[in-house]
């Protein structure tokens, strides 16, 4: 009869808990896919700003300012949706992807109780900011997505890695000292939602999803 290392058997105790009450197929490269989406909507967020800024005089001197202002805004907006779609169709792709290696299924009761942690804070959390726009109160916009994005992710922590409790952190962090510093409030969001993304998902990639 072969003996049973006791060490091996613990392991293997510990993943058996943790498919049952993780999402363990949230993939680390969805998180660098996501970053780098957000840092290149944040150059042509910045792209736009500029040449609105050169253009602001001409508006100024036609009477349409405010006209350029709301063009300027719905850009962004759509600059904003864009990004955002991308960044979930790279999450989505990466974790089947993942799932799929590992002949795991993303649509479980685990994953919608994920869905629905991460997802109440992130629809309140954008109303909240569209309610901040339609009152002209633009400023708190930034800080407060980066607020609500921590809170989401921290809502969410208990269905992953643990890990994801520091990227939250960060995120709220950053969101409250972007409130103290209004003029470099996208050099934040682009820290935030790009830089932190593209160390976190390398992270996990490498210490989860990579086999040598």
């Amino acid at each position: 009869m072969e003996d049973k290392n006791p060490i091996d058997d613990l392991k293997e105790i510990r993943k058996i808990m943790e498919k049952s009450t993780k999402f363990i197929s949230l993939s680390g490269l969805s998180g660098v896919f996501a970053g780098i989406t957000a840092l290149v909507g944040v150059w042509i967020a910045y792209d736009l700003i500029e040449t609105f800024s050169k253009k602001a005089p001409f508006y100024y001197a036609q009477g349409r300012m405010e006209e350029g202002w709301f063009e300027l805004d719905m850009k962004l907006f759509a600059l904003a949706g864009i990004v955002l779609v991308l960044a979930l169709s790279f999450g989505v792709l990466f974790t089947w992807l993942k799932a799929r290696k590992n002949n795991q299924k993303i649509l479980t009761p685990m994953g919608f109780r994920l869905a629905l942690s991460v997802g109440v804070p992130l629809f309140f959390g954008g109303v909240f900011c569209f309610g901040l726009w339609l009152q002209g109160v633009t400023f708190l916009i930034i800080p407060s997505m980066l607020i609500f994005y921590g809170m989401s992710l921290l809502n969410g922590s208990k269905y992953v890695h643990n890990e994801i409790k520091y990227l939250a952190g960060l995120e709220m962090i950053l969101g409250t000292l972007a409130l103290f510093n209004p003029a470099n409030m996208i050099y934040y969001w682009a820290t935030g939602f790009g830089v932190l993304h593209i160390v976190y998902g390398t992270i996990m990639y490498f210490k989860y999803d990579y086999k040598k």
